[in-house]
């Protein structure tokens, strides 16, 4: 296979779609009438009127999609710093040893040519063949030095990338026995083992080996084993995919070409969508308050429970944040029955644990911050605290945006003088990470976009590495050790009732100490054209599946 050059490319994408200046110049005039879309945000026709094959009538084997999120963040799979658009995309580009399936995430075989059988997870070594056949997008095998060299970036102590936190507990290393297989060496046997090799999407050692970090996260350089593979990249704007057709694997990819456009505005995705605008047939990210008006229009909208959360991270170094009390008050005071109404439509619950409800491992917690300003008066009189002026910095997320607002009101009804701050996701982190003298936080955040492990949906915020946990100054604290110990605890515990009572008492922790918590958690809604595109459903994660996905007009 040749190599794909940014020149190529672009004279692959004129060439291709010259033939539909005439739709690109509507949907530019019909963008202009919905606020400005991104760069080439539309520049995928409508569905032409005939196939590849020149039959008269026969539908398009391309799809124009719009996802929520920014596309310009790392796309490095062992490093992505949680993008939601960069991890939907890998489940199209990349394949782990053991994939999840994407709504019941039970393990498949997907780089891996079988699953093990129960005897083989009893132990500390677990060996994994690969498929046979499988290739890199740029032709070349997979091998299991790829595996190899996978497994020894995620494993770098000193470096310590993104997933080191959700392998460096219990897998220790990584062993080539011949060039279709490895050797897995756990420091214990792992009940979860197959769901967390899940997150481990396999990089081939030829072409990442000795590239900068700066190469590793451009979107324009992945090169992966799946289903698709890259075409196009612009950072901000759109990502291109091409079904790759010596894919070999479990999926059965329909769709030929793929443009994913990034479309933060929500407004801009709803009137797109509705129109089905430069043939834009599906959208992850729908508005609460939009569902019945794209539902009414046709449009098929689905939602799902979700782990997606509005979480508040306390400055748990500064005073008055670092007594407990303090924190536990200003949850208290939010008026979370409100908030859930204007924000997301009554979407969603209040968090009565750190997971959502519809989370195998999910406990009640003894610490529900139901609205009680009452209370959170008289927790702040036990700490001392009067005249309190707080500032809360947040992501402009459109719906986190109207929550803070709310949040606002109800800390300055108990005589707590909020400012808010509100910036892009990117700007927030550089001002807590350099600052440092932050009162408090509120993210919008899905760790489940990874796995629905308990152990990883809690280290996503709670591991020594996690970079709002480092920025919550509890990670130097005597009580953050405690719950170390004990997720370690309940990790390592072969028994199933100990490893309960340990996760629980860990969630229990969490919730009391709440340093880093949810108000509420939030159904995910997506929406498509279903007389246009079928095989599709909602996720409770961020972004869009579109492997099992089929353009039937």
């Amino acid at each position: 296979m040749s190599q794909i050059t940014p020149q190529n490319r672009q004279r692959r994408d004129f060439l291709r779609l010259s033939a539909a200046t005439g739709v690109a110049a509507a949907l530019t005039a019909g963008l202009a009438a919905c606020g400005k879309g991104p760069e080439s945000s539309g520049s995928m026709a409508a569905a032409p009127a005939a196939a590849a094959d020149g039959t008269a009538g026969a539908p398009a084997q391309d799809v124009n999609v719009m996802i929520g999120y920014n596309n310009n963040s790392s796309w490095d799979p062992v490093n992505t710093t949680g993008s939601a658009f960069a991890m939907a995309a890998h489940n199209h580009i990349y394949e782990a040893l053991f994939d999840g399936d994407p709504y019941t995430r039970e393990p498949y075989a997907a780089l891996a040519s079988a699953l093990p059988d129960a005897e083989a997870l009893k132990g500390k070594d677990l060996t994994v063949t690969l498929r046979e056949g499988a290739t890199w997008h740029d032709g070349q095998p997979v091998v299991a030095d790829d595996v190899v060299y996978t497994f020894e970036r995620i494993l770098n102590a000193e470096k310590r990338v993104l997933l080191y936190a959700f392998f460096g507990t219990w897998l220790d290393k990584v062993e080539k026995k011949d060039d279709r297989t490895v050797v897995l060496h756990m420091k214990f046997p792992f009940q979860d083992a197959l769901k967390r090799l899940s997150v481990a999407k396999i990089v081939p050692r030829h072409a990442y080996e000795g590239k900068s970090d700066e190469w590793l996260k451009d979107g324009s350089n992945q090169i992966g084993s799946g289903p698709y593979r890259v075409t196009r990249y612009v950072s901000g704007s759109l990502a291109k995919f091409e079904r790759y057709d010596k894919y070999n694997g479990p999926l059965k990819p329909m769709i030929k070409t793929m443009q994913w456009n990034v479309t933060v505005d929500a407004s801009a995705r709803v009137a797109q969508l509705t129109a089905a605008q430069g043939g834009m047939l599906a959208s992850d990210n729908i508005p609460q308050d939009n569902i019945e008006s794209l539902q009414q229009a046709g449009i098929t909208v689905e939602g799902a429970g979700s782990m997606n959360m509005l979480a508040l991270v306390f400055n748990a170094a500064k005073k008055p944040y670092s007594d407990l009390r303090v924190r536990q008050a200003l949850f208290y005071a939010i008026d979370t029955d409100k908030l859930m109404a204007i924000a997301i439509k009554g979407k969603g619950k209040l968090a009565s644990c750190y997971l959502n409800e519809e989370n195998p491992s999910y406990s009640k917690a003894s610490d529900v911050y139901a609205y009680n300003p009452d209370k959170a008066k008289a927790l702040l009189a036990e700490a001392g605290v009067k005249g309190l002026k707080i500032t809360l910095k947040a992501v402009n997320i459109s719906w986190l945006a109207t929550a803070v607002n709310t949040i606002k009101e109800s800390w300055d009804a108990i005589g707590v003088e909020t400012t808010l701050e509100v910036m892009d996701t990117a700007a927030l982190a550089s001002q807590m990470a350099s600052k440092g003298d932050f009162d408090v936080s509120a993210w919008s955040s899905n760790p489940t976009q990874f796995s629905i492990d308990a152990d990883l949906n809690i280290r996503w915020f709670y591991a020594a590495d996690s970079k709002h946990l480092q920025w919550s100054g509890w990670d130097k604290t005597a009580d953050y050790k405690k719950l170390e110990k004990t997720l370690n605890d309940a990790l390592a515990s072969a028994d199933a009732t100990e490893h309960k009572k340990l996760l629980d008492s860990a969630l229990g922790t969490i919730a009391h100490q709440a340093v880093i918590y949810p108000v509420m958690h939030m159904q995910l809604f997506s929406g498509w054209h279903a007389d246009k595109l079928e095989g599709m459903k909602a996720l409770n994660y961020p972004g869009l599946y579109l492997n099992r996905a089929k353009r039937i007009a």
